[in-house]
């Protein structure tokens, strides 16, 4: 996955995205609701979202063949979903419809800093699972790489699991945290291939060893070294981030960005950095190239909305050294 000669080009890269396909309700507001607050919105508005849909929609319009797996109800929210995804070019045969199961709703505020706070949840009926990667795969065709998120984590392991007997690649973007340690404790970390915490997910997976509490430029190598992963990048926000890759670490300054809302920007990073990779981009441009995917999303309001173009990736590309999407 490394080195400057690409492996093959982006365009030839099948992934299957695995994780919530949900809609967002975003609320901008002068400050962050707190219980008994009658608060004024500044803008409500509402658009497909769920971490995976935003990296589904980041690697189709990079140039990847993309399905997504995931679950919606059958009502006219989750129609929408599966008609934005196709909208996209993405394989939407591949998501599972649940009769009588709403689909389901992420409420975000967005104050004027471009800190958020988020309120869903996934029903438990439409927690993606092994049996529906295995169905996509099935349906769709095989693919060459999984990502995955923990926005259902109690199956996740079984999700990669089922994927490395396909002989994918695997990548985790472990978000949101689980909040039982028993899904970090046991999970099948000799499978994963890259994983993309940032600083909070990476302490966290840390816990219980003396690396938990390190300086914010080590955690990718304790994280590395205590899970067994290969590829570990820890996002540091605006410092930058940190790659662990094949025993080598590097620390990346940020680029420079107008924060005006951060939701979906380590989707759009995710996304770029794990497709450059696996493409066999030299690391080094793969991180700069998801950088710039992330700074372009922060610059502007929302998530889905705000997820870089197929004509903004294709130019940021363009200076890459014999690198084809």
């Amino acid at each position: 996955m490394t080195g400057a000669q690409p492996a093959r080009p982006i365009s030839e890269l099948r992934f299957f995205v695995a994780g919530a396909y949900v809609l967002d309700c975003l609320i901008s507001t002068p400050r962050l609701p707190v219980w008994g607050d009658d608060l004024r919105a500044e803008a409500m508005r509402t658009v497909p979202g769920g971490k995976a849909l935003n990296q589904a929609v980041t690697l189709a319009r990079l140039g990847a063949q993309v399905a997504a797996v995931g679950c919606v109800g059958t009502d006219v929210v989750g129609e929408a979903i599966r008609s934005a995804l196709t909208a996209e070019g993405i394989d939407a045969s591949t998501m599972t419809a649940i009769p009588e199961a709403p689909t389901p709703v992420c409420v975000v505020y967005t104050r004027a800093d471009g800190e958020n706070a988020m309120v869903w949840r996934v029903p438990d009926a439409l927690n993606v699972t092994a049996g529906h990667l295995t169905a996509a795969v099935e349906t769709s065709g095989p693919g060459d790489t999984l990502l995955v998120t923990f926005e259902s984590p109690g199956q996740a392991a079984g999700i990669i699991t089922a994927a490395s007997d396909q002989g994918m690649h695997i990548v985790l973007n472990p978000a949101p945290l689980p909040s039982d340690p028993a899904v970090i404790e046991s999970f099948p970390w000799e499978q994963v291939d890259i994983l993309v915490p940032n600083e909070a997910e990476a302490r966290a997976l840390l816990s219980g060893l003396p690396a938990a509490h390190g300086p914010a430029e080590h955690l990718a190598d304790a994280v590395a070294d205590a899970l067994g992963v290969r590829t570990v990048c820890v996002t540091l926000a605006e410092r930058g981030c940190v790659l662990r890759l094949d025993g080598a670490t590097t620390t990346y300054p940020a680029p420079p960005a107008e924060v005006i809302d951060v939701t979906g920007a380590s989707d759009a990073f995710t996304a770029l950095l794990c497709a450059h990779l696996i493409a066999g981009t030299d690391p080094a441009d793969a991180v700069h190239q998801a950088q710039a995917a992330a700074a372009l999303t922060i610059s502007r309001p929302g998530a889905y909305e705000a997820l870089p173009t197929t004509t903004e990736l294709h130019y940021q590309a363009a200076g890459l050294p014999n690198c084809s999407i």
